[in-house]
């Protein structure tokens, strides 16, 4: 199969559950690792997703996901054995978010692409990814700050794989439906690239969640975790 077929299958299975490995397959740069009757799974960076159709035992059995330094799960029972026989670590799990519209109307603000001079502002308040990682996004244009009388009042970005994130509005700016007005730029953004504006949201994020039912993105029936290799 090649990409487009394996999104098709993918989609036909669960198109908001795995909203974000079509997404990732849209992604010019990533990979189809394997698509059989046990699963499927793309690649991108050295970064796995996988979709476990099967029993999870065989396809661990069948397809080596150790040789990966960041592997995300649909099923709880791949995690579980990944964490058990490869040694990788988890902390939470999320709900996959996805927008299935338009575009969205959005208000007019003053948005900017972010850069490293931001660096020490953004890390500040951000402290979830790496933060190299974070100096490669600043770089790579992935974040955009929004800002009122010329002063950054929040923040959200893009992460490699695709998935909206690091969304952050400083307290004096709260309450004011800043956090909408980014979450839209960003969905728009995605949208202008071909590709499936969506987030992962931890479960224990009960303020995210509420944002991503009033935006109007709709949530997968399939939690997600993400997995990293142990140092």
């Amino acid at each position: 199969m090649n990409k487009k077929q394996v999104r098709e299958k993918i989609v036909s299975i669960d198109r908001l559950s795995y909203a974000d490995m079509a997404s990732l397959l849209d992604n010019e740069d990533s990979s189809v690792v394997f698509c059989d009757e046990d699963g499927i799974a793309v690649c991108l960076d050295g970064l796995v997703s996988v979709a476990t159709l099967s029993d999870a035992v065989r396809v661990l059995e069948r397809h080596d996901l150790s040789i990966y330094n960041l592997v995300c799960v649909h099923d709880e029972k791949t995690r579980n054995l990944l964490i058990e026989k490869y040694a990788f670590a988890n902390e939470e799990g999320c709900w996959t978010w996805s927008w299935q519209k338009g575009r969205c109307d959005t208000s007019e603000c003053d948005i900017r692409t972010l850069d490293e001079s931001y660096y020490s502002t953004v890390r500040e308040v951000y402290t979830l990814i790496d933060g190299d990682e974070l100096r490669v996004d600043l770089r790579n244009g992935r974040l955009s700050g929004l800002f009122v009388d010329g002063i950054l009042a929040g923040f959200i970005g893009f992460h490699k794989e695709g998935s909206m994130g690091m969304l952050h509005v400083f307290d004096r700016y709260r309450h004011r439906g800043y956090a909408q007005i980014l979450e839209k730029h960003d969905i728009n953004l995605a949208l202008e690239e071909g590709r499936i504006p969506y987030c992962h949201v931890f479960f224990s994020n009960t303020a995210s969640m509420r944002l991503q039912s009033k935006l109007g993105l709709e949530k997968g029936q399939l939690p997600v975790w993400w997995l990293w290799k142990e140092d």
